[in-house]
């Protein structure tokens, strides 16, 4: 029997979370169309991330019949042999080091946003502080500009929420170039400027500077793979944090949890983050491709058919997780969600996005304790519209307390 679920269309989460919890009771695979297969089994989910015999990335996150050209993949559409090579050069900007290197410039921006904020009175918290603090992260992080932050933003805000992630295409045209031909060329002007500055000796040392200097195979990258990555980079630092931190803060005043988690020791503040990481997973759904036929949990699975690892289902697994639906920071094992994924493919920005969460949450926790913040009365969540993400499209605080 197959289930009609398509998960490449947006939906509120309250539906897509109540089909995932049918699909679970279906079974650990579920075929849902389309030549396509549901993993809702936390082990299942494992071994597929694992396999990289029989399971590709290429051509999987796509709608079906979508092919994206091999120059133009990011790296979670990479495969081996490039995989590696170019991921063991992005994992070295996410290094423990580094990361605490960039922490003093995260705190102070969260900071300078929260002090900018007009009130008393209501803020929408998404463009004020859960979008801008993961963009000028990530901006900081890459190397770029810092007065162009927000147009970047922008431009990031304005393809996630298109049907390019989904179609590899937008109405303007086909790719990133044809869809978004400002961004594109801002993007090759920046890394042929960099190029030239690498010539002339002048350039100081970056990811960006690394990836361009690198031999991925015996050759360095095209041009068109470093734009590729550099999109990921920017797309993936920005919108993936940006839900966190959004969810974070819903969750924060929706529970009416300020008080209690602004009192919790360093680990419990961080175990409430893993735990909106697993009930809430910015990341909803890790698609793969079969390359050559296998079995999943007895369901055989052919060449050309593609396996959706649902995390957002997952997570909610309750062979491992008991009263799986509920959020409850105290878990002790809420650690272990497959949000970022697993294997080889594991989200290279992991540790990047928990640190500007926590630090995001933390300076939240100090700006909206005095000010009694909190969410207007009726508020209704309302999704992203990403078909693969979930995070608060809006969120409206109001802060009427004394400074």
């Amino acid at each position: 029997m197959v289930s009609t679920y398509d998960p490449f269309q947006v939906e509120q989460p309250d539906r897509t979370f109540a089909r995932l919890h049918e699909l679970r009771a279906e079974g650990p695979i579920v075929p849902i169309g389309d030549g396509m297969y549901y993993v809702t089994s936390y082990e299942e989910a494992r071994r597929v991330l694992r396999d990289a015999e029989h399971f590709s990335n290429a051509e999987g996150f796509r709608a079906p019949g979508v092919s994206v050209p091999v120059e133009d993949r990011m790296l979670g559409e990479q495969d081996a042999p490039q995989h590696p090579g170019v991921r063991r050069i992005v994992m070295s900007a996410f290094n423990p080091a580094a990361i605490r290197l960039e922490e003093e410039f995260v705190r102070d921006r969260a900071r300078a946003l929260l002090s900018a904020l007009d009130t008393p009175g209501t803020v929408d918290m998404v463009p004020a502080f859960t979008t801008p603090l993961p963009n000028d992260a990530t901006v900081h992080l890459l190397g770029f500009p810092m007065d162009d932050a927000p147009r970047i933003a922008a431009w990031s805000k304005e393809v996630m929420e298109s049907e390019w992630p989904a179609m590899n295409r937008t109405e303007r045209g086909e790719g990133m170039e044809g869809a978004f031909p400002e961004y594109t060329r801002y993007v090759d002007a920046f890394v042929l400027d960099l190029r030239q500055a690498i010539a002339a000796g002048t350039a100081g040392d970056s990811l960006i500077a690394r990836l361009i200097t690198a031999d991925v195979g015996g050759e360095p990258l095209s041009q068109r793979q470093m734009r590729a990555l550099v999109f990921n980079l920017l797309l993936g630092g920005l919108t993936t944090t940006a839900q966190l931190l959004g969810n974070v803060i819903y969750q924060l005043l929706v529970s009416d949890s300020v008080a209690p988690v602004a009192a919790a020791s360093d680990a419990g503040r961080a175990a409430f983050i893993e735990e909106c990481l697993r009930v809430y997973p910015p990341v909803m759904l890790i698609p793969r491709g079969c390359v050559a036929e296998t079995t999943v949990a007895g369901t055989t699975v052919k060449a050309g058919e593609r396996v959706i690892v649902g995390s957002a289902c997952v997570n909610r697994d309750e062979a491992l997780f008991d009263a799986s639906e509920e959020f409850d920071p105290a878990r002790p094992n809420g650690d272990r969600h497959l949000t970022f994924g697993f294997g080889p493919h594991i989200c290279a920005g992991a540790a990047m996005a928990r640190s500007v969460a926590l630090i995001g949450l933390d300076e939240f926790l100090r700006f909206a304790l005095p000010r009694n913040a909190r969410l207007p009365d009726g508020f209704t969540y309302e999704n992203v519209p990403t078909f693969f993400e979930y995070g608060p499209k809006s969120m409206p605080v109001i802060f009427d307390g004394s400074r």
